[in-house]
């Protein structure tokens, strides 16, 4: 009980004791949250860093995937080219074939 008295407010013993005790309770319960707190917020920084280091990683995997991925394009369209100048070779070669056959056909037919 708090009483009023010449000595100003005064409080009993068991209420003082109680209020200390409260007052002791809070300040270690606040102090293991604020500890559990602080080691999620760790861990989280952990997790997150982990992931960043992971998402860069991905990056410079895709990077290097797609400069393989380019030169290989870049090979084949050659290739292309190269087999597009074979086929009108051949083409040619298949029109000088016909032709040297008509002419062995007249020289062949001719009395």
């Amino acid at each position: 009980m708090a009483d009023t008295t010449d000595r100003g407010i005064t409080i009993n013993r068991t209420l003082a004791w109680t209020m200390l005790v409260s007052v002791a309770g809070l300040i270690w319960w606040g102090g293991g949250t604020l500890a559990s707190l602080q080691g999620a917020a760790e861990r989280l920084t952990a997790a997150l860093m982990e992931t960043r280091e992971m998402i860069l990683a991905e990056r410079a995997s895709s990077t290097q995937l797609e400069a393989r991925v380019r030169v290989l394009e870049t090979g084949a369209a050659r290739q292309d080219v190269r087999f597009d100048a074979l086929s009108a070779s051949i083409d040619e070669l298949k029109q000088q074939a016909r032709q040297t056959n008509d002419l062995l056909r007249d020289l062949t037919q001719r009395p």
